[in-house]
C-alpha cells in the first residue's frame, strides 16, 4: 500500500497560494483596461492595495494586504538594483 505522502502531494501554505491568486489577478488587470484604469487612479498605497484586494476577491483571486505590500516591496527593490 502506498504511503499518504505519495498518494497526496503536499499542498501550498496559504501565502503560496496568495502569491499565485495575485500573479493570477495581475493578468487580469493587464487584459482588462477599465480595472487596470481603476488601480491605476488610487492615489495613495493604502487605498490601492485595499482596492487590490477587494477586486481580486471579486474575480476569485483571494490574497492579503501583505501579500500585495510585499510584491509591491519586491517590484520596487528589483527597479532599484536594474537602474542604480
Amino acid at each position: 500500500m502506498r504511503s499518504a505522502t505519495l498518494q497526496n502531494p503536499p499542498r501550498m501554505s496559504t501565502s503560496e497560494d496568495e502569491r499565485q491568486n495575485l500573479v493570477r489577478f495581475r493578468e487580469l488587470v493587464l487584459a482588462d483596461r477599465e480595472l487596470h484604469d481603476r488601480l491605476r487612479a488610487t492615489a495613495n498605497p493604502p487605498d490601492f492595495v485595499a482596492l487590490a484586494v477587494r477586486l481580486g476577491a471579486e474575480r476569485g483571486c483571494v490574497f492579503s494586504a501583505p501579500v500585495v505590500q510585499a510584491a509591491i516591496s519586491e517590484q520596487r527593490q528589483a527597479w532599484l538594483e536594474r537602474w542604480l
